[in-house]
């Protein structure tokens, strides 16, 4: 079949990394890139070449979206923007109708994400959230662990990304302004944690949630607005009677058994599931210095009563945007179903705005 004509929209560093996946994919052709900002429409092809030593070619450029979404050569659209920008941008899309994948958070509350899942359904339109830590090989391989039961029923789930230094201010600060970005360190990283965890147990239909919400490191950063929060935690439990425990964090004083992080001192993405037959441990070594040395998946079985490290093959791994892009493109064509959809995506939303009105109430706050 043909490959899907694909344009992306926003042209910082995870646009340029979507821009290659289409490419490396063998699934679709980058048929333009869109961004407002001159220096980097012009620099594009620069900075493409100097992240990935490839030059794209026939790529065209525009400076309006109004121009690359109704462009009818254009089926599919890669929505790479602040958060603020995902819900209008997609729903455009939607609306000429355009296939869309659009980066994490899918939008900025629940009934954004509503609304797309109902344009979406009506038109017979993929939706996809980006959420490239599902196809990693070590997720891949450990959702069929859990799958197989080998570990059990799965009865606990702790997930987290903390750093110990390593608040974002984005353009403008906009990561540090609710009204631009949707919240802080939950709505950033641990929608990550969350989702991660929510995916390797099969993504069961949440129940109830109590949360707490900190900022307790504005002096941090220098920045006009800093009114979301830096510090989440609090449980999820699933109407399958699994709980699940997340600690997310922009900003803490962790311990030196935290591992070394590329870019923010100590840094660790880590979710851990736990079942009578076993337990399962993901790690993302993408944010951990090299150094480190960390295994991506760990995985103990119970063997004649005691708990026994199990060798688990992961073969050669793929950059994760590259998977993730192939089954958005093959999605579109009807060859395969999307593995992250808008069902799924406004589910997550409904999580994390659940999350921040138990943060803010102090009550638990139910799902159903």
């Amino acid at each position: 079949m043909e490959k899907v004509r694909v344009g992306i929209v926003g042209l910082g560093r995870p646009g340029l990394f979507h821009a290659n996946s289409v490419i490396q994919s063998g699934e679709g052709i980058l048929e333009g890139v869109c961004d407002v900002n001159d220096a980097r429409r012009n620099l594009f092809a620069e900075n493409f070449a100097e992240i990935f030593k490839l030059r794209p070619k026939n790529v065209r450029l525009f400076a309006s979206y109004d121009d690359l979404v109704s462009d009818p050569a254009i089926q599919a659209i890669v929505v790479v923007l602040p958060n603020a920008l995902h819900y209008p941008f997609s729903l455009k899309a939607l609306e000429h109708g355009k296939h869309v994948l659009c980066e994490k958070p899918p939008t900025m509350n629940a009934q954004q994400m509503k609304h797309l899942h109902e344009e979406a359904e009506k038109r017979g339109l993929i939706y996809f959230f980006g959420r490239q830590m599902r196809f990693s090989n070590a997720s891949m391989a450990g959702r069929k662990i859990i799958a197989e039961r080998r570990l059990g029923e799965i009865y606990f789930v702790e997930t987290k990304w903390i750093r110990s230094r390593g608040t974002p201010t984005g353009i403008d600060g906009w990561f540090l302004d609710r009204a631009r970005s949707g919240g802080g360190a939950l709505i950033d990283i641990g929608v990550h944690a969350i989702d991660t965890a929510w995916f390797l147990l099969g993504v069961p239909r949440p129940h109830l949630v109590f949360a707490q919400t900190y900022q307790k490191f504005p002096q941090l950063v220098a920045a006009p607005i800093f009114d979301v929060e830096d510090n989440a935690y609090g449980m999820i439990s699933f109407e399958n009677g699994c709980s699940l425990q997340f600690q997310v964090s922009w900003a803490s004083n962790l311990f030196s058994d935290i591992p070394r992080s590329n870019w923010a001192d100590r840094e660790i993405f880590q979710t851990t599931l736990f079942g009578p037959q076993g337990s399962l441990r993901l790690v993302d070594t993408d944010q951990c210095h090299p150094s480190e040395n960390l295994k991506p998946l760990q995985v103990v079985e119970d063997q004649a009563g005691a708990p026994v490290s199990v060798d688990v093959p992961l073969g050669e791994r793929e950059n994760n945007f590259i998977p993730q892009m192939r089954n958005f493109l093959r999605s579109v064509r009807g060859e395969e179903s999307p593995m992250n959809s808008s069902g799924q995506a406004l589910q997550l939303m409904e999580i994390l705005d659940a999350i921040y009105s138990s943060g803010q109430s102090g009550h638990p706050v139910s799902l159903k």
